[in-house]
């Protein structure tokens, strides 16, 4: 009788979409607890529009699944919330942006 209205349609969606994100990331990826281990989240969307995953999206889910998109999800994801940092300094100095610290490639 009754359906769910778009906005819990939307909701719904996006909780499985950052379930994805995080299939996508377990098998990858490890969480250490070293605060020397960092990933950028650049290299881990690179790594993602070269999975079958990406090739089976739309082209409109492409587009909604850019690389800022993908960093804003990952970044709000209870996974990796505490782990993800916008800036930090290195001990050379250099500056990395939109990382997560205590993690590694497996």
């Amino acid at each position: 009788m009754s359906t769910l209205c778009d906005c819990c349609k939307k909701k719904m969606n996006d909780i499985v979409s950052l379930d994805d994100i995080y299939d996508f990331i377990k098998p990858r990826y490890e969480r250490t607890g070293d605060p020397k281990d960092k990933i950028q989240a650049k290299d881990m969307y690179n790594e993602f529009v070269k999975t079958e995953a990406w090739v089976l999206l739309s082209k409109k889910e492409k587009r909604i699944w850019n690389k800022r998109n993908f960093i804003n999800a990952l970044s709000e994801n209870i996974n990796f919330r505490g782990d993800f940092k916008q800036r930090i300094k290195t001990e050379k100095g250099a500056t990395m942006r939109s990382l997560f610290i205590n993690w590694r490639k497996k």
